[in-house]
């Protein structure tokens, strides 16, 4: 269970994680489109537009006070990064692949040579 305060330091946080983003995304749109759906049933037998837009505002805004807020729901799937590497440092190859790579890079070099 989340406190009071940890929450607050969440929400300001404001951080969201990729599976929360998509979890979002997918509620507010079936939300939404089923609420238009039924809003305009609604509206169609009783001959009122208002009715239709009655339901998707009123799911929009509902929908937007569930997923525009980082709520702690959202933040289940932490992404774990990787600790940066140093840019003095250079990757190690082994020597054979280094003697690899030179000699076909010679045999490249003679070939377009004589390509010329």
């Amino acid at each position: 269970m989340v406190g009071v305060m940890e929450l607050i330091a969440m929400i300001r946080a404001g951080s969201m994680d990729f599976v929360g983003q998509k979890q979002a995304f997918n509620m507010q749109f079936y939300c939404i489109w089923t609420s238009g759906v039924i809003g305009f049933i609604h509206g169609f037998f009783a001959h009122r537009f208002l009715y239709t837009f009655a339901w998707i505002f009123g799911t929009s805004a509902i929908v937007g006070l569930l997923c525009v807020p980082p709520w702690p729901m959202w933040n289940r799937h932490p992404v774990a990064w990787l600790v940066p590497k140093d840019e003095d440092e250079e990757p190690k190859e082994p020597k054979a692949k280094k003697q690899e790579s030179s000699a076909s890079a010679k045999k490249n070099a003679k070939g377009s040579k004589k390509k010329n």
